[in-house]
């Protein structure tokens, strides 16, 4: 090799390098003010599905809060494999200002089911007897890593359930192009940022089966997921680290919305959230670009205001609603789209302003939710997933 041939290969990955050690991508957030619904409501956010020692995690309970408290989630829900031992163990309750408490990932015949806001282990076995336990329980039962290549859901028909992973990081990188993985382990050590925004793709295969999923006056809640394990199997003996907790903690989170503060009883907050969860009362969202500021997604009629999770029976003749949706984006620095989706079709979109669209009484039962895209220069990321509003009609006799 020449001189100037090694010299232009030393400059060329010196570039490469500084290019990703200094990688970050921004969302700039204005000032707000919450819309008139969203007003009277508590919005928490918090990290759901994640392993710990108790099963095949790396990392103890005291450990993960601390992570949690330093990146200022509300809540953190473990689901470690077929167990319930951190409940039995006492580590529940408040740690300051943040909550945990455990869930339990357990094996059905079809896949795995989480199983959230339970006080009693449930068995690994048919799937039915696992979602009868868990309703019996008054709990929350949501499909794990629907689409993943080594844990698949295997009845996609099956019904009963209360919600679904929409967004599971650990099967959002597992089930990346291989080249993509190279570069994440490639460029993990220099910038984890980096490394992590290659899991912010759309997990465009589950959001289908979501859209296909949803009934009259049973609208499946989706959330996003970590299922961080911290610990990547690499051969029968040797295991790595990675990613860490803290950094798929900050990839993405999903965001409740209580009509009332917490109460501080964590045996009644736990129930709170689990509820905000089971009625689809939340939206998710990839936070490693910034925090959400001032969204809000909801349907005005008959003055009254509904919100995701909501149900509204458009029974007043001859008069329409209104769909409303915002986030506090600056334009100015980064381009975005709020885009409304019909029965999984998207029909509206507004181009870097809140977003107003009527509907007409509905013949049939219509779910109507939203996507938030936001613009990097070229590079397009769906940031921000709302959960659906179901409007139907009862024509009055």
């Amino acid at each position: 090799m020449s001189k100037s041939a090694l010299l232009f290969l030393i400059f060329f990955f010196l570039f490469l390098y500084i290019r990703v050690k200094l990688f970050k991508l921004k969302i700039n957030f204005l000032n707000f003010e919450p819309s008139k619904r969203h007003k009277n409501l508590v919005e928490l956010n918090g990290i759901i599905h994640f392993h710990t020692v108790y099963s095949d995690g790396s990392g103890k309970i005291e450990y993960i809060i601390k992570i949690a408290k330093r990146l200022k989630a509300d809540f953190l829900i473990s689901s470690d494999h077929n167990t319930l031992k951190p409940k039995y163990d006492g580590l529940e309750g408040y740690y300051g200002r943040l909550l945990y408490f455990a869930a339990e990932e357990i094996n059905t015949g079809f896949g795995h089911l989480l199983a959230i806001g339970i006080n009693n282990e449930i068995k690994r076995g048919d799937y039915f007897d696992v979602l009868s336990n868990i309703k019996k329980q008054n709990g929350v039962s949501i499909i794990c890593h629907p689409h993943n290549w080594w844990t698949p859901w295997k009845n996609f028909k099956v019904k009963g359930y209360d919600g679904i992973e929409i967004i599971n990081l650990d099967s959002q990188w597992r089930g990346m192009n291989p080249l993509y993985i190279f570069l994440v382990f490639l460029t993990y050590r220099i910038n984890p940022f980096y490394a992590m925004h290659f899991l912010s793709h759309k997990p465009k295969k589950t959001i289908k089966f979501w859209d296909s999923v949803q009934k009259h006056k049973d609208l499946k809640t989706g959330i996003a997921s970590t299922d961080a394990h911290s610990n990547v199997k690499i051969t029968k003996n040797f295991k790595i680290k990675m990613p860490k907790y803290e950094e798929l903690f900050t990839v993405a989170r999903t965001h409740i919305l209580l009509d009332k503060r917490p109460s501080g009883n964590q045996d009644n907050d736990k129930k709170l959230i689990a509820g905000a969860i089971k009625n689809g009362k939340c939206y998710f969202s990839y936070d490693m670009f910034g925090h959400p500021q001032g969204f809000y997604f909801e349907i005005f009629y008959d003055d009254k205001f509904y919100v995701s999770g909501d149900t509204l029976n458009m029974d007043k003749k001859d008069k329409n609603a209104i769909i409303y949706s915002g986030i506090k984006i600056n334009p100015k620095k980064n381009r975005f789209a709020i885009n409304l989706f019909h029965n999984g079709a998207r029909i509206f979109s507004s181009k870097n302003k809140d977003l107003a669209y009527k509907i007409e009484p509905v013949s049939r039962s219509s779910f109507f939710r939203v996507e938030i895209d936001v613009y990097f220069g070229w590079k397009k990321i769906t940031y921000l997933y709302s959960n659906n509003i179901e409007v139907y009609r009862t024509i009055p006799n």
